[in-house]
């Protein structure tokens, strides 16, 4: 896994993190708006690329996850296609 997508998932584990853990602070309240707006980011992400993940090898929910994970990190290394 490539430094970057590390770096993302850390994020992404911080970001969890704190949605679960109540309480407040505004450390904790930064995390759960970056945690909102990388889902719906990368939402958006698998919507517009979903024809390339669907031609991309393997399962298509997997494709998906890892667009819902990573982004364009992922969807950059799938094959175009043309």
């Amino acid at each position: 896994m490539s430094v970057p997508k590390l770096l993302l998932l850390g994020v992404w584990l911080l970001c969890v993190v704190a949605v679960l853990a109540g309480g407040g602070g505004w450390f904790l309240a930064l995390c759960r708006v970056v945690f909102w707006v990388m889902l719906a980011v990368h939402a958006i992400e698998c919507v517009v690329f979903l024809g390339r993940l669907r031609r991309a090898p393997g399962p298509l929910a997997g494709q998906v996850a890892q667009t819902l994970l990573f982004g364009f990190l992922h969807v950059r290394e799938l094959p175009t296609g043309e």
